[in-house]
């Protein structure tokens, strides 16, 4: 071993003998992914996903909407548990006229994809893109 190399070593050595040691740990909960999608939400040709998914806080449904330095993250929904995800394509959604919904009735212009969040046989939600981040419409009850 050469002098210069020799030297090098010995100095982490000793350096590894001073110093103390350190880390840090968590105690990390799992992620369980209940249903994802890879789909173009914003009608701009690139690829973006969702993914509905039971954290510890409950079910959340988090979409990736690509960029071209990435991805950017958006939760658009919580608490709707029994639910599945789905997407569909349609230029227009009608929020439904009883229940839950806020404007009964109002048509909203869709990008061209949308999210659905349904339970069988019971209510479903939509969920699209309006070029800022995702509007919610109840379409049945």
């Amino acid at each position: 071993m050469n002098k210069k190399l020799f030297c090098i070593v010995s100095f982490i050595f000793i350096l590894n003998l001073i110093l103390p040691a350190s880390s840090m740990s968590q105690s990390g909960k799992p992620l369980k992914i209940i249903s994802s999608w890879e789909v173009d939400l914003n009608n701009d040709s690139k690829t973006d996903i969702a993914q509905l998914v039971e954290t510890s806080r409950d079910i959340e449904l988090i979409v990736l909407i690509k960029t071209s330095k990435g991805y950017n993250s958006y939760l658009v929904s919580t608490g709707k548990r029994g639910m599945n995800l789905s997407y569909h394509y349609g230029n227009s959604l009608t929020e439904t006229n009883a229940g839950k919904g806020k404007n009964h009735g109002k048509v909203y212009k869709t990008p061209g994809v949308y999210l659905e969040l349904s339970q069988p046989e019971g209510a479903s939600v939509a969920y699209f893109w309006n070029g800022k981040g995702f509007t919610e419409v109840w379409i049945s009850d």
